[in-house]
């Protein structure tokens, strides 16, 4: 199988694309054939990754113009995928020469800075979360703050983010509007505003309705369907506008 990976020389922007032949193996997934590449074959190229069982969220990248995570993607199945994500530049445009028959495409995931080759920087989508100040704080910190099971249950679905980014990056809303605050933000408000220990609800759905926050989302639903976790994104910002 033959891969096709973006590269960057001085990081910013995909320079040019490079080939290699993988040796694959059966239940092989696309991060194990960057390993291969890497031991084998080019030892300068860059990718990240940690947990490889889709718990870090680490290994995000573009793959057959898919946002997925590498550890998770296996790559008999890669050509068979289909999100139907609704198509803007950076997931529609492919490069010259691939051939999407022959080989899998491998690129950073958009909406992002490239820092090298299939690595990107993602200090903004972490530092809304600190300026949302997404987090719940407790006015006594030796008290326990108790949560039955169907408490929990409530905010389950959004407690799973791992914050891999994929719903950022398969935005086209991201793509165009730099000072979207992007799904995963949202989605983390509406699992505070929901979590029975926070009473702080007012105070979210402030940050939420922000000029750069809810009302920037046109509810394509792109988030949806990339999320690796089931989180949906755009359930919970349609929850918050209707609020």
């Amino acid at each position: 199988m033959m891969f096709r990976i973006a590269r960057s020389r001085d990081g910013d922007s995909i320079t040019h694309y490079d080939l290699y032949k993988v040796d694959v193996k059966k239940g092989m997934t696309v991060l194990d054939a960057l390993f291969q590449i890497q031991d084998r074959m080019d030892a300068s190229l860059s990718f990240r990754y940690s947990c490889r069982g889709a718990v870090c969220g680490s290994c995000s990248m573009l793959i057959n113009k898919e946002p997925r995570l590498a550890c998770r993607t296996q790559v008999a199945d890669v050509k068979g995928n289909n999100m139907k994500l609704k198509p803007f530049p950076a997931i529609s445009e492919g490069p010259t020469g691939w051939n999407p028959e022959i080989e899998i495409l491998i690129e950073p995931i958009p909406n992002m800075p490239i820092l090298k080759d299939l690595v990107v920087d993602m200090a903004k989508f972490y530092d809304v979360l600190e300026s949302m100040k997404l987090w719940s704080e407790s006015e006594d910190e030796d008290k326990p703050r108790v949560q039955s099971p169907e408490e929990r249950k409530k905010i389950e679905r959004y407690v799973n983010c791992i914050l891999c980014a994929l719903c950022y990056s398969s935005c086209p809303i991201n793509a165009v509007k730099e000072e979207y605050v992007g799904p995963a933000a949202l989605a983390k408000v509406w699992r505070f505003h929901e979590d029975s220990r926070n009473s702080d609800q007012k105070r979210l759905l402030e940050t939420a309705k922000q000029s750069d926050g809810a009302p920037l989302c046109d509810l394509i639903m792109n988030c949806v369907k990339a999320c690796p976790k089931g989180v949906a994104p755009g359930g919970a910002i349609r929850k918050i506008k209707n609020l």
